[in-house]
């Protein structure tokens, strides 16, 4: 049997749900700049008491820190116009720096550029701002998520803002998130006994991603949540580096079935906890992986699951 990406990304398609995540997303990117802006005010300020990051530290912060320098010291319409830059998408300095930043750096630039609002340092909305009723509807359509859907929520309307450069940004000097508590180096996964898959999984939680990505076939393939497959060992290292590190991933059960020809599929399930909002909030994720015949990963996709009773309905349909 002779699989594809694009038919690799079909297995286990009976057992997934849809998450409101894109759509929520989506209603967030139909919004005009001052109000895209309003909304992640008041996810600051208002959501942020209950969903409280972690303290990035001093290490993580120096590659955003020269422009956080700029906009702390601009007047206030200046740093208004440079946020709106950011959120436009605008080719401006400010928006190519940050456009250049890894997904780490840039979810470190929003944590402090949101405590330099609090402090009143940075002008979060215009003088006189009034929310518009799309403002609020997306801000009740996001209060109604779990708290690790409001995270990815969240995320994705930061990382993708910004100037893009045609070159993807460096990880290789960035520090590793030092952990504040070990996660768990030794997993079991009720209903899965198969090597490989353990031994990824460990290996995330060690930030070993030499030995993860070893783990895939040469043009084997990893699916982040609600984006397009990452392909090939060097693509797929710079994603764990940007985007993997210091996660807590303690999955609970999984499935497994055999083909024909060799090859396993296998559905796992759990929570994943990132070092931006600690052990406090787990996102309900799980793991589609193909292995072939050899037992090496031709491709794993990661989906956010739409609530945590999907962590519970796990079966072959």
């Amino acid at each position: 049997m002779t699989f594809t990406i694009e038919s690799a990304q079909a297995i286990f398609s009976d057992t997934q749900v849809r998450s409101p995540i894109p759509a929520t997303i989506a209603q967030f990117e139909k919004l005009d700049v001052d109000d895209k802006l309003a909304l992640l005010w008041y996810a600051y300020t208002e959501m942020g008491r209950s969903i409280t990051p972690a303290a990035v530290g001093a290490a993580r912060l120096q590659f955003a820190e020269s422009l956080l320098h700029q906009i702390r010291h601009l007047s206030s319409s200046d740093q208004l116009q440079a946020m709106r830059d950011l959120a436009n998408r605008a080719e401006t300095p400010v928006s190519r720096s940050y456009g250049a930043f890894s997904v780490n750096t840039k979810l470190a630039f929003w944590y402090e550029l949101g405590e330099l609002m609090k402090q009143g340092i940075v002008a979060p909305v215009p003088s006189g701002y009034q929310m518009t009723a799309g403002v609020k509807a997306l801000l009740e359509t996001i209060q109604k998520l779990d708290a690790g859907q409001q995270i990815t929520v969240l995320r994705n309307a930061v990382v993708d803002m910004g100037f893009s450069p045609d070159v993807a940004p460096s990880t290789d000097k960035e520090p590793l998130f030092a952990r504040t508590a070990p996660a768990p180096t030794q997993i079991e996964v009720a209903g899965i006994t198969e090597p490989t898959i353990v031994s990824y999984l460990e290996a995330l939680n060690r930030d070993d991603f030499e030995t993860a990505v070893a783990l895939f076939t040469d043009d084997g393939a990893l699916q982040p949540p609600f984006q397009k497959p990452i392909v090939g060992h060097k693509a797929i290292a710079r994603y764990m580096r940007a985007e993997a590190q210091g996660l807590n991933i303690m999955p609970s059960q999984g499935i497994s079935d055999t083909l024909p020809d060799g090859s396993k599929q296998f559905k796992v399930t759990g929570i994943v906890q990132t070092p931006w909002f600690g052990v406090n909030v787990g996102m309900n994720v799980s793991w589609r992986f193909l292995l072939n015949p050899e037992g090496k990963i031709y491709f794993v996709a990661i989906d956010m699951l739409a609530s945590p009773q999907e962590l519970l309905n796990l079966s072959i349909v």
